[in-house]
């Protein structure tokens, strides 16, 4: 498959329609292939005795309550439907992931098709069984706090051709390097084989998904912002635009890099080849009708001047059409 990178824009657009519009084009400017977002009602979603969780204190205005926040964040109807439009306009993908079903029934009634679901409702029920029935293009379902048991338990309601596309992940933003566990994508690769396995990537920089790419995964998530600094939940965690600009480019190096797995010259060494590997030698007079051996013959550079000593095993035993004087390159047709 073709490597898949998603700007998790997620609440990084502070309410902001114009803020999620530039998100969006930024997105896009850094090669990601889509982006996402997230549908939710705080009435829906949190209690409002529902303290904030510790990342949650690192950035933004911690006199504001879990709920309060979650409020101000509030992307749905004109809000979601502008940013859907947006994103077809310049052709990348639009994901949501919604955390109830009446947001997921509201989001696919505009027309979204491509649907994630966050770690914490991986054994969301009410969730799933809905968003199973649905028609979509592509469902995606994070793993992070969670074991294999777990996982299966959600897969095994998901029981069309649709398979959901599993992403290990470490909950926790950022996540240490000592949690990633990223052995984790192979357990779950041999533990589901139908399914699609990447990276929901809360570490810092690049390497891990690095690993991942070198590994044969080529799905991606990163959060994503404007600026760092900003004031909310998330900024704190994600990449900027020269970030993930440099996400995307390393990403597509290793897919390069890696290349098919067939060992053969590569054009780009055509030319060494010809100059820095050795030609077969007369290392003595030799006469018409002896036979090439290693007694008689030797390798100097260039190549070119002769035959390659890549083809000395498919001449050894070959007999001499002509006499041949010491030190002369041997030729294709002084041979019989």
């Amino acid at each position: 498959m073709s490597l898949y990178i998603v700007a998790e824009i997620g609440v990084n657009h502070d309410g902001s329609v114009d803020k999620a519009l530039k998100l969006i084009e930024k997105a896009v400017e850094c090669g990601c292939n889509a982006v996402k977002f997230q549908s939710f009602k705080a009435e829906r979603l949190v209690d409002r005795s529902a303290k904030k969780v510790e990342y949650q204190l690192r950035s933004g205005n911690n006199d504001e309550s879990h709920f309060e926040m979650i409020q101000r964040l509030e992307f749905n109807s004109e809000k979601i439907k502008a940013a859907k439009d947006y994103a077809d306009k310049l052709e990348i993908d639009f994901i949501t992931t919604p955390y109830d079903p009446i947001s997921l029934v509201e989001s696919y009634q505009i027309g979204i098709r491509n649907f994630k679901t966050a770690s914490a409702d991986l054994s969301d029920i009410y969730i799933h069984s809905k968003l199973s029935r649905l028609d979509c293009e592509n469902i995606i379902i994070a793993t992070g706090m969670a074991g294999i048991n777990s996982i299966e338990r959600t897969s095994n309601l998901y029981t069309g051709s649709n398979k959901p596309i599993f992403l290990h992940c470490v909950s926790d933003y950022p996540c240490s390097d000592k949690s990633l566990n990223l052995l984790c994508l192979d357990l779950m690769s041999k533990a589901f084989p139908e399914n699609r396995i990447g990276l929901s990537d809360h570490s810092i920089g690049e390497t891990a998904a690095l690993i991942c790419a070198a590994r044969g995964y080529d799905y991606f998530e990163k959060h994503f912002t404007l600026d760092k600094l900003d004031n909310g939940p998330d900024h704190y965690a994600s990449v900027n635009v020269d970030e993930m600009k440099r996400y995307v480019y390393e990403l597509k190096r290793v897919k390069e890099m890696m290349g098919q797995g067939i060992k053969s010259i590569q054009n780009e060494e055509l030319g060494m080849s010809s100059r820095s590997k050795k030609a077969i030698r007369a290392s003595r007079d030799i006469k018409s009708g002896e036979k090439l051996g290693l007694e008689n013959t030797y390798g100097t550079r260039p190549a070119e001047s002769g035959i390659s000593i890549d083809n000395l095993h498919l001449l050894l035993g070959k007999t001499f059409s002509c006499n041949i004087k010491a030190n002369d390159f041997i030729q294709w047709e002084m041979l019989k």
